[in-house]
């Protein structure tokens, strides 16, 4: 299931472009859920507790009090990643959003349908491909999500689970390390200590009895985990043709 979100001050632009993002969806077999907002702030209100949810959002630029861009500079700030496209009578905003990341700039009422289709399946590629590199967890009866590659490490207290992302940024949620390390097995995540699952690539150096990290950070080794903490990074440094110095 795609969830794909439409945002657009203009009734007559939310009818033409859901029906034909839903034709397109018919068209690949793709299954979608679509959700219409006439405003940015109606759109944030939606998504603040569940940005999680989207996967592709359309935004129009030019809406009253809080323009597309500002709604997707919003967006991002909570935790957003889903890909956006913005909608625009004008090319002068093409160069204040470029801290987005935005998929594409539509023109509205001249976008060639052909053109429209390829913009939304490329969309729909790099939120399937984004998916697959999502770490989903509940905290505190919301469903929330990180990408796995900003995670520096987890962890566990009292089966409290805290993730730390490199930005310094934390969340925590019930669960068992054991099934963490589990989910990530095949992601170069590395237990160092019963208290923590390490992300290799945020590893700077193994030291007698503590990790450094390039967060900064030194967590403790488990006596226990040491001899296999150090063939795992020696064998990840290998693999990514990299040396120990």
């Amino acid at each position: 299931m795609i969830h794909i979100y439409l945002c657009d001050d203009s009734q007559s632009s939310l009818n033409t472009y859901a029906g034909l993002i839903s034709d397109l969806a018919a068209k690949h077999h793709i299954e979608i859920s679509l959700h219409s907002f006439s405003s940015g702030e109606a759109l944030l209100f939606h998504l603040s507790e569940c940005t999680y949810k989207a996967d592709i959002i359309y935004l129009d630029i030019l809406m009253e009090a809080t323009n597309g861009i500002e709604t997707a500079r919003k967006l991002r700030k909570l935790g957003c990643h889903a890909e956006i496209i913005f909608l625009t009578t004008s090319e002068d905003f093409v160069f204040e959003a470029f801290d987005i990341a935005p998929v594409h700039y539509l023109r509205k009422e001249s976008t060639p349908r052909d053109k429209f289709e390829q913009v939304f399946l490329r969309a729909l590629s790099l939120a399937e491909k984004k998916e697959a590199e999502m770490f989903f967890f509940e905290s505190f009866g919301v469903k929330k999500g990180v990408l796995i590659k900003s995670i520096s490490y987890f962890e566990v207290l009292k089966r409290v689970l805290t993730v730390h992302s490199a930005n310094g940024e934390t969340m925590q949620f019930y669960g068992k390390m054991e099934q963490v390390e589990k989910q990530l097995a095949d992601r170069n995540f590395l237990r160092i200590h019963r208290s923590f699952l390490v992300n290799i690539a945020y590893i700077a150096s193994f030291m007698s009895q503590n990790v450094e990290l390039k967060t900064g950070e030194t967590l403790p080794i488990g006596v226990t985990y040491t001899q296999s903490s150090k063939k795992a990074f020696s064998d990840y440094l290998a693999s990514s043709h990299l040396y120990m110095l």
